[in-house]
């Protein structure tokens, strides 16, 4: 004969079920991006969970469905956060194209940072021969750039800003030296449009363990405050005081046409443009160091005091 249990047993472990799927439900929902509770600073892991949610768009190539869904994605965020926003629209070798804008401030100099949110049709630096043909996934040449900015969305405490910003998300970046595709492709879009007094480009930003260098073909005074600021925050072993290599990414694109700019970029990153470029290499910590040293930056003020030597 089955025994059962008292009435008031059965209740109280009714409770506890109910109890238990309600915390995992709000677990699951706080684990979501723009779900968390709203906290101060930037955080490395809300930056990788919107990585992280681009990554399951799968693949993000330039007028692709994907590309599409990832830009939309990017907009309904910075509208939720408050930004003013624009979108450029262009078509480039009859791939329609879009850059973002999101713009904060009304007076005094512009800085504009930036990063990329397409992905390369093509894995061409993939050791395996046979997958070179198969699309990027994407994350660290992509995705990271995009979460670190749309968590300084966030984070950024734009009534403590001393001038104009704008967070770019540039289209048609990632396919440069393709076929048909030249470097820089939204970058010289945005270019027409916009001369502002200062370029930032962000990309590979949240490799594991990623170390960021200075680069040769940026303009001195620029990066050195940054670098500067990096040292001021403990991060002068991310952020090593040594010169990279030349690169020729969006910054250049802006050098050209006369506007000093700076880039933060991982330059050795192993995965660059293969099919391995997924979400697993990605680091939150990586991220946070680079997110926790652009919110400072712009808070505190400092590239005013180098505005106008940079003209």
């Amino acid at each position: 004969m089955t025994r059962r249990l008292p009435q008031w047993t059965q209740l109280a472990a009714l409770a506890v079920f109910i109890l238990a799927l309600g915390y995992l439900a709000w677990l699951g929902w706080g684990l979501l991006p723009g779900n968390q509770e709203a906290e101060d600073g930037f955080n490395g892991e809300r930056a990788l969970s919107w990585a992280q949610a681009q990554c399951e768009l799968g693949p993000r190539p330039a007028g692709s469905e994907e590309a599409v869904m990832a830009g939309d994605m990017i907009i309904k965020q910075l509208d939720d956060l408050g930004w003013t926003t624009r979108v450029q629209k262009f078509d480039y070798e009859g791939v329609p194209l879009r850059n973002i804008v999101a713009m904060t401030g009304e007076d005094g100099p512009l800085l504009v940072i930036a990063t990329h949110y397409d992905t390369r049709f093509r894995s061409d630096r993939d050791p395996d021969l046979d997958e070179r043909a198969e699309p990027s996934p994407g994350a660290n040449d992509g995705a990271s750039g995009v979460g670190a900015l749309l968590e300084l969305a966030r984070a950024l405490d734009r009534d403590r800003l001393q001038h104009q910003v704008w967070l770019v998300f540039l289209d048609g970046e990632a396919n440069g030296g393709l076929p048909g595709w030249e470097t820089g492709v939204g970058a010289a879009k945005l270019a027409e449009a916009v001369h502002p007094d200062a370029f930032i480009y962000l990309n590979l930003v949240g490799g594991e363990n990623a170390r960021f260098t200075k680069l040769p073909n940026a303009t001195d005074l620029l990066q050195d405050q940054l670098w500067a600021v990096a040292e001021k925050l403990e991060l002068a072993g991310v952020f090593v005081d040594d010169l990279g290599p030349a690169i020729d990414d969006a910054h250049t694109i802006f050098l050209k046409a006369g506007v000093p700019s700076a880039a933060i970029l991982q330059p050795d990153y192993p995965y660059f443009r293969t099919t391995e470029d997924d979400c697993n290499r990605l680091d939150a910590a990586s991220l946070q160091n680079v997110g926790a040293l652009l919110e400072f930056y712009l808070e505190d003020g400092r590239f005013l005091t180098i505005a106008p030597a940079l003209k």
